[in-house]
């Protein structure tokens, strides 16, 4: 089996958490079934052809990555059941950067090299207007290994897990900790006599999102550990030791 690992990043992202109207809060990493747009977009599908092609292929994806900031934006949006305008608000991430992986046989991650490297749509980050600049790596060929300590990213259910007591003061009632949130998420979409912008969420998973400090896994999870090459004008550590584990979701 082999790997293709991609970098995203951009100057803004915006990944809708569902069921939520007046403020829309974002998620800190790209869902899944943004993982499956973004690679529809590559290969230049709907979204409705892009899920049924990724579940034929078979591949398995992950993601890891961080933003530097987080802003609120005021929007006037038309409303769908009446004339009105509302008001919103919207969480938008700064100057995101992401590392997704792609698993799979040989000639499906050679598709998704190709496709990366020269897209049909322009590849966004939650948003249509949230472009994004895509840096593909070599695909190389490797197995799956036992990942325990994790950090900037996100894993498939609730899994059991260690956090050092040093990440909480105890003192401070208002200090989130490791900032660990857990999300239930569509990962699968139900379209409208196929027509690919009229959906419905048709099958839903519980997803835990890691945030910037490592934690340990009582049960190992599969995944990669992933070789990053720092930049010497990125000042953002959001990786330690040059390297991050990224774990496959498993859906």
């Amino acid at each position: 089996m082999h790997l293709l690992h991609i970098e995203v990043s951009g100057l803004t992202a915006s990944f809708r958490v569902p069921h939520m109207y007046k403020y829309h809060r974002s998620l800190p990493l790209p869902s899944y079934t943004t993982i499956v747009g973004i690679f529809g977009a590559a290969i230049g599908k709907d979204m409705q052809t892009s899920q049924e092609l990724f579940k034929y292929f078979n591949l398995k994806v992950g993601v890891a990555g961080a933003s530097r900031s987080r802003y609120n934006d005021t929007w006037r949006v038309l409303t769908t059941k009446n004339s009105e305008r509302d008001v919103i608000e919207r969480e938008t991430l700064f100057k995101p950067k992401y590392h997704i992986i792609f698993y799979g046989e040989k000639k499906i991650i050679q598709l998704c090299e190709k496709s990366f490297k020269s897209p049909i749509y322009p590849i966004s980050l939650g948003r249509p207007e949230d472009i994004a600049n895509i840096v593909v790596h070599d695909i190389i060929e490797q197995e799956p290994e036992e990942l325990k300590v994790l950090r900037n990213t996100v894993i498939s259910g609730m899994p059991a897990l260690q956090v050092e007591d040093t990440l909480f003061n105890i003192e401070d009632p208002t200090d989130p900790g490791p900032c660990i949130m857990l999300y239930r998420l569509p990962v699968n979409f139900k379209f409208k006599d196929g027509f690919s912008y009229e959906r419905t969420a048709d099958d839903y998973r519980d997803f835990t999102f890691i945030g910037n400090n490592e934690v340990k896994v009582k049960n190992c999870v599969q995944g990669f550990r992933i070789v990053v090459e720092n930049e010497s004008n990125d000042k953002i550590d959001f990786f330690s030791k040059g390297s991050l584990n990224i774990p496959l979701l498993e859906i």
